[in-house]
């Protein structure tokens, strides 16, 4: 009975090695261990006949044999239904596979790069910071304390623990604060990022948008320094003479503070629903940073000066790739990134 037992495991391995089908797998397990015909199952019936000690010895073959059958028709069924063994016998493997479609870089990633170099040949250090903050960073170090009105311009996403004062930063200036904590002027800084705010969506505006955090600090610094830095930054970004106009503004921040507009390049100037008719595009706050904010950096005042800005990095790049529509940016339409 031993040597049928092992002819049964011999004929088990032959019969399982063509399987391909989940129908042919079937019908192997019946041939073996069906409860009625099954060849290992006729043996194990018998068992009972035998004597203590070849029941003993036939009985613990049998068991071995049969969790072995078990093991590979399991094996071969996860197999068979996981794909591995479905080619039919007509398939050609000489055939080309899908052409594996290419990845390529996020428009918005494509002009921070852009930005980065133009900042780089300047002589600026890129960084990057938290996008989580607290109150402390976000704003009472940058001269807005809890009771400033100025609050009211930031709709802020607070983290549910209150308690903790965490936020999704509004603006990237926190960054100013947190450079400054282990470097000494003279500093050239530009940190690009995420912010985000309870913005009511539109052509130009998004809860979620991207700036460039530009910080300047040295001795002598003036607001001519800020606006001949910008002309040469918006010069290099479209590649031609940019109109720019500078309004006063008010930032807690800075001191004095200013409005930089960029004429529409989408419409000529001529307007439409990206600048609002207007023919000018709001392009970002400027300034030179409060003595207030220097002392909290641990700069002394009396001796330096500096300015800040920060690009809007989604205005810039639509003004650049002739988008009319911020919403576009980050829907992750594949329609509207394969443009790029």
């Amino acid at each position: 009975m031993q040597d049928r037992l092992e002819q049964i495991k011999q004929n088990f391995k032959k019969d399982i090695a063509g399987i391909l089908t989940l129908e042919s797998l079937e019908e192997i397990e019946k041939k073996y261990l069906g409860r009625k015909d099954g060849e290992l199952t006729a043996i194990l019936k018998i068992l009972k006949n035998l004597s203590p000690e070849e029941k003993a010895t036939i009985g613990k073959l049998a068991n071995e044999i049969r969790q072995e059958i078990e093991g590979e028709i399991s094996s071969t069924r996860k197999k068979i239904e996981h794909g591995a063994n479905k080619f039919s016998v007509d398939f050609d493997i000489t055939l080309p596979g899908k052409e594996v479609e290419q990845g390529h870089i996020h428009p918005i990633n494509q002009f921070i790069e852009k930005l980065s170099n133009i900042f780089l040949s300047m002589g600026f250090e890129i960084i990057e910071g938290n996008e989580v903050e607290n109150e402390e960073y976000n704003f009472d170090l940058l001269n807005i304390p809890a009771d400033h009105p100025a609050r009211d311009k930031w709709d802020t996403y607070f983290v549910k623990n209150r308690e903790q004062k965490l936020l999704l930063r509004t603006h990237i200036s926190p960054m100013q604060i947190r450079a400054m904590r282990d470097r000494q002027p003279p500093v050239r800084l530009v940190v690009p990022g995420r912010a985000f705010r309870h913005e009511s969506v539109d052509a130009s505006h998004e809860t979620t948008f991207y700036q460039c955090e530009c910080l300047v600090i040295d001795k002598n610094i003036s607001l001519t320094d800020l606006v001949g830095t910008l002309k040469i930054v918006f010069q290099k970004i479209f590649d031609q003479d940019v109109k720019v106009r500078v309004r006063p503004s008010f930032f807690p921040f800075v001191e004095p503070g200013l409005e930089v507009d960029m004429s529409c390049l989408l419409c000529g100037g001529k307007g439409c629903p990206v600048c609002k008719h207007k023919g000018w595009v709001e392009m970002l706050g400027a300034g030179m940073v409060h003595p207030k904010v220097l002392e909290n950096m641990g700069v002394d005042p009396n001796e330096y000066s500096g300015f800040a800005f920060g690009l809007g990095v989604d205005r810039l790049m639509m003004a650049l790739y002739g988008v009319d529509d911020i919403r576009l940016i980050h829907k992750g339409d594949l329609r509207f990134n394969k443009q790029f």
